[in-house]
């Protein structure tokens, strides 16, 4: 696909007019005064995802010394010493407002009169309709992403595939815009839409998630029909748990997105979500619909009553209409049923995550019953060492098919699949062991470092393991399938904005090597992010 100088124009004052107004924003000062946002109720997946809550700075402030009381200051909140080291040592909350779903994104912080602060953004959050407030707030906003990719036998020419000698370079692009109407405490109406494109030479083939020329991810209405139910009508992204099932699949420029109904009830401990949908693949040169022959739905729950620890409770239902035809065993044409637990949890510094459970149904194209299942065990322990590591051992299992009569190759469904198992991306989740060692540090609080090792296994011998994005012909003699490293490095310029470098490399096993042409694969990248 040939490279497009107007869509680099288009970038050049995407990120001129960025740069303006993060220079801007760090010397603004934040007006404040505007009505408390939306949501009442809170979906499932509207549940923050490995972040720092806020914590309100007169809460700190009134809490930290015996000397404080709200008339110690003009200001509203205590100025001692004390206090004012604590609310320094708090995170910013511009750093945690923009969550895994931007239609759960929180700027409760901009309520705060003791906040002082300003990102870039926070000017066109929590805005009034009309001057007298009765038709609610609106929030706008989106985000900007580039990515560089240096790939080396990862595929993406013509006439080859995974793991044969191969080279890319290539530059994807993505922008996302969203505004969030609170109508009232019981309506409110979202939309975010998203622009995704890549620019290489004309040897490299996209993948499906590369590119996007304007569609929408969301665009939904909820009704809080009780305190404690609302429902969502419409396109939706979804995101449960660790993603291991149910993912937007970020890492992808172009992300993942359903359409339908949602019931959200929150009370209490508990948080469960009931949804039907249809899945929304990417037409990246028209409007994207809903295929109607991929339905999608369940039941997702989540307890947090105990003390240190957290449960997820689900059904995933997939049922696929579309005919198999020439395409892979178990891909098309089937109805599965998907039983889930996860518990994931701490003790002191000890961590530990279980995530499980059984697959069944009907594999219709191929005339077979569905049996498989797939589970994931991790224990961590955070060192008291400087620069702060964190080390986790996981094993991971997905079953392979044994080709007894019924059909036992796991179906991943829709997870995060690139956060798992490889950033290479050389595996689903399916016909595959790995034990794995997870080092993360952070040396500087605007640096953080990841390290990351798989030996890789198939489950079974005799089935093949899928990849991501075209799967390489293989041995059915051998399990060895091989062994990865990655290793990221992040540095935080602002709250809101990061780049982020990548290497990993991945030694083929056994049961890819014997394949004529077959070779190892290593893949750089780099990527900047930037949130408003």
């Amino acid at each position: 696909m040939p490279a497009k100088s107007g869509h680099y124009s288009f970038r050049l004052l995407l990120c001129c007019w960025c740069a303006a107004l993060t220079a801007s924003s760090q010397a603004a000062e934040h007006g404040l005064g505007y009505p408390a946002r939306y949501p009442v109720i809170e979906s499932v997946s509207n549940a923050p995802q490995d972040t720092v809550e806020y914590t309100s700075y007169h809460s700190v402030g009134f809490s930290c010394c015996d000397s404080c009381s709200p008339e110690s200051s003009d200001a509203g909140f205590c100025e001692c010493s004390q206090c004012v080291q604590k609310r320094s040592a708090s995170p910013s909350p511009c750093a945690t407002s923009h969550k895994g779903l931007f239609y759960a994104n929180d700027f409760n912080y901009l309520n705060d009169p003791a906040y002082h602060g300003c990102c870039l953004g926070d000017c066109l959050k929590l805005m009034p309709v009309d001057r007298c407030g009765q038709w609610g707030t609106v929030d706008v906003g989106g985000q900007l992403r580039l990515r560089y990719h240096h790939e080396q036998g990862m595929g993406q020419l013509p006439e080859t595939s995974r793991f044969q000698d191969t080279e890319t370079d290539f530059l994807l692009t993505r922008l996302r815009l969203y505004t969030n109407w609170k109508v009232s405490d019981r309506v409110r109406l979202y939309a975010e839409g998203i622009y995704a494109d890549v620019s290489t030479s004309d040897l490299y083939i996209p993948r499906a998630i590369d590119d996007n020329y304007g569609d929408f991810l969301n665009l939904f209405v909820d009704v809080a029909v009780t305190d404690s139910t609302a429902v969502r009508v419409g396109r939706q992204e979804l995101l449960y748990g660790s993603q291991r099932v149910v993912s937007p699949l970020d890492w992808a420029n172009t992300r993942r997105t359903f359409e339908g109904v949602k019931i959200m009830y929150n009370e209490c401990d508990w948080s469960i979500d009931t949804f039907f949908t249809n899945y929304v693949p990417v037409d990246d040169t028209d409007l994207d619909q809903a295929d109607y022959n991929q339905r999608f739905y369940g039941v997702y729950g989540v307890y947090s009553g105990l003390e240190n620890a957290t449960v997820d409770m689900y059904y995933l239902g997939y049922d696929d209409d579309r005919a198999l035809g020439s395409n892979a065993a178990g891909s098309r044409d089937f109805s599965l049923h998907t039983l889930g637990l996860r518990i994931s949890g701490s003790q002191g510094d000890w961590l530990y995550e279980f995530e499980g459970g059984p697959q069944f149904g009907r594999q219709s194209g191929i005339g077979a019953n569905h049996s498989a299942g797939f589970a994931t065990a991790g224990i961590g322990r955070k060192l008291d060492m400087k620069w702060k590591p964190t080390i986790w051992f996981y094993y991971d299992y997905a079953s392979g098919n044994s080709a007894d009569g019924d059909f036992n190759r796991y179906n991943q469904l829709f997870p995060l699949a690139h956060k798992y198992l490889g950033f290479i991306d050389a595996t689903q989740r399916a016909n595959i062991e790995s034990p794995n060692l997870l080092l993360t540090m952070t040396p500087h609080e605007k640096v953080s470092l990841l390290f990351w090792y798989y030996h890789l296994m198939s489950n079974t011998a005799g089935d093949i393991v899928p990849s991501i994005g075209g799967t390489p012909t293989q041995s059915t003699s051998s399990k060895d399938w091989g062994d990865e490293l990655d290793a990221t490095v992040q540095y935080k310029f602002t709250p809101r904005s990061n780049i982020l470098f990548g290497y990993s490399y991945f030694w083929a096993g056994n049961k890819i090597t014997p394949v004529a042409g077959a070779t190892d694969a290593d893949f750089f990248y780099t990527q900047w992010e930037l949130n408003f």
